[in-house]
């Protein structure tokens, strides 16, 4: 049985706003790498430009976890995605656009670092505000991805029993992101994966508990087999 990708999405946090560098290569290398996304070339005093820690390698509150190598495919795929609000996909445009990105190494932890540029329009002016005056701080990216791994028994998620955040003898279940495909977008919101989803593209919406029975369900229905001799009748 083919399975459609699963959509998530997992919480990091703004670090702050990058100021203009005082450096020439500097500054021509921020501006070369904004204006590879825009149409006519921006000048520094028209935008402005926030990092962001969007995603990492430890286990989440929703028990969920990026391998390394998945956040190196990761890393490479946000440069020239949007920056949205509250994953609003269908209510709203975005707000700045990924234009780089690096991972972050911080003894065990990795990170996913990109930076964003936001335009100084009307529109944008309360929006920098409440990120620069710190109302604003938690983030969340949109991602799909295939192979939910368990961490208990490495098992597709789908194919198993185990249940994230219950104890099996001294390991407690999460399931690992494998297989990441695309990255649709990063948020700001008001917690950072707040209303995690894990699910199916063609049944939205569902708490990662329900999305997971849904999947199961799935993953163990038998498929009927009709054959035909090469003889019979049409």
């Amino acid at each position: 049985m083919e399975f459609e990708p699963f959509v998530f999405r997992h919480e990091g946090v703004l670090l702050g706003m990058r100021a203009a560098p005082d450096d020439d290569v500097e500054r021509r290398a921020l501006l070369d790498a904004v204006n590879a996304y825009t149409l006519r070339p921006l000048e520094p005093a028209e935008f402005a430009v926030f990092s962001l820690d969007l995603c990492h390698n430890q286990v989440d509150r929703h028990f969920s976890r990026f391998p390394d190598e998945e956040l190196e495919k990761v890393d490479r795929m946000v440069p020239g995605r949007p920056l949205m609000e509250r994953h609003d996909l269908r209510g709203s445009l975005p707000r700045g656009t990924f234009f780089r990105s690096r991972l972050h190494r911080d003894e065990a932890r990795v990170s996913v670092r990109p930076d964003v540029y936001v335009l100084r329009t009307d529109d944008n002016r309360d929006f920098i505000l409440n990120i620069e005056g710190g109302v604003y701080r938690e983030t969340s990216i949109g991602f799909s991805f295939r192979t939910p791994e368990c961490s208990v028994c490495g098992r597709d998620l789908r194919a198993c029993d185990h249940v994230p955040g219950r104890s099996y003898g001294d390991k407690t279940c999460h399931f690992i992101l494998r297989d990441v495909i695309e990255v649709i977008e990063g948020s700001v919101v008001a917690s950072g994966s707040q209303g995690t989803r894990f699910v199916p593209r063609e049944n939205r919406g569902l708490p990662a508990r329900d999305a997971l029975e849904f999947a199961r369900d799935r993953y163990h229905t038998p498929v009927e087999l009709i054959s035909r001799r090469p003889w019979a009748a049409e």
